[in-house]
């Protein structure tokens, strides 16, 4: 709210000041965060599906999908709690000096955010049982042996499909085989390490950066073929869907761009390709700008549960702040006593 409402600088001389939104890289800043929101719901409605599908399953004596749920469950965890305390802190960067303010929200946000990267299992733990699944998986599909759903894109040949260049089921695409190629690379470099150390943990400990990685762009891939397979099917207005569907594509050029030393690595992309992306990405940015605001307040959350003056519905930012500063002890006069005390004295001295 603070970036739609606060007006700074010209955008050319003489001008009046636009909304700080109107500034490119705010929208770069705020805008793949919101797509980021609503990948996490989409990703995670879909994950709890399975959960009762699995529960279901259970209760008939059947867990051969028990695997599957706690991966997915892992991969989410850690892909949401990172993306949601990174989306959090670039909020509050963005708001300038008002971000740091007890009275935006933001602060105690972040802290009450941050700790999930810890709890229910640390991060960097959960993205390496993910990635010893994705190994596991792998070696047992080129053998040949049955493996779950969710991993049969690694060693199932390239698919194929005539979708139109840099379109988002080719991105998705790219995103799949990159994955693969990925874990190849890992568990060939596991395999050479172990051949060296003669030790399993010696091996798995020297390649667990790049486990990690894999683990990452894995979980990137559900999220993005979530989000879009969510928008492609959703019920809802044309003008909703469009909005969504432009929101889906920004997430998927994001992603890919931030990822692309894996597509470069793969082939799926090239060079050329990526900056075709760039454009179109600060294209959806400035398309997707005057949907901002309507976006987040789409949640509904209350003023009550935000208890911030930042980004309050009326969007009122300075007379909130002006409001909250008033109860502060400090302000309960206009002048300090210790500037009666102290300063005052010092000045008309003659030192």
């Amino acid at each position: 709210m603070s970036s739609a409402v606060r007006h700074q600088s010209e955008l050319m001389p003489g001008k009046p000041e636009p909304q700080i939104l109107e500034y490119q890289t705010q929208q770069y800043k705020l805008l793949p965060h919101i797509a980021s929101v609503f990948a996490i719901l989409f990703s995670a409605s879909s994950v709890l599906r399975m959960q009762r599908i699995v529960a279901a399953s259970i209760s008939k004596g059947n867990v051969e999908l028990l695997p599957e749920l706690h991966i997915l469950s892992c991969a989410m965890k850690a892909l949401s709690s990172q993306d949601s305390t990174q989306g959090i802190e670039t909020c509050r960067l963005a708001c300038g000096g008002h971000g740091y303010i007890a009275s935006s929200g933001l602060p105690s946000l972040y802290t009450s955010t941050t700790c999930t990267i810890t709890y229910e299992g640390e991060n960097t733990v959960l993205l390496l049982q993910v990635a010893r699944y994705l190994i596991k998986s792998y070696r047992a599909g080129l053998k040949g042996l049955p493996v779950l759903p969710s991993v049969m894109y690694l060693t199932a040949p390239p698919a194929m499909h005539q979708s139109p260049p840099l379109s988002n089921q080719a991105l998705i695409e790219a995103f799949r085989i990159s994955s693969a190629n990925l874990v190849k690379e890992t568990e060939s470099r596991l395999c050479r390490q172990f051949n060296l150390e003669q030790n399993f943990y010696y091996a798995w400990n020297h390649c667990s950066v790049a486990l990690v990685h894999c683990a990452e762009l894995h979980s990137r891939y559900y999220m993005c073929e979530k989000f879009l397979s969510t928008v492609e099917s959703i019920r809802a207005s044309d003008r909703v869907r469009s909005v969504l569907q432009d929101l889906c594509r920004l997430y998927l050029i994001h992603h890919t761009t931030l990822n692309q030393g894996h597509f470069l690595r793969s082939g799926t992309l090239s060079g050329a390709d990526l900056s075709t992306l760039e454009e179109e990405m600060y294209e959806l940015l400035a398309k997707l700008r005057p949907q901002a605001v309507p976006l987040v307040d789409a949640f509904d959350f209350q003023d009550e549960l935000l208890g911030s003056t930042l980004g309050a519905w009326d969007g009122r930012v300075y007379e909130r702040l002006y409001e909250e500063a008033q109860k502060s002890p400090l302000n309960k006069t206009d002048v300090s006593k210790a500037y009666h005390k102290y300063l005052q004295p010092l000045m008309k001295s003659n030192l």
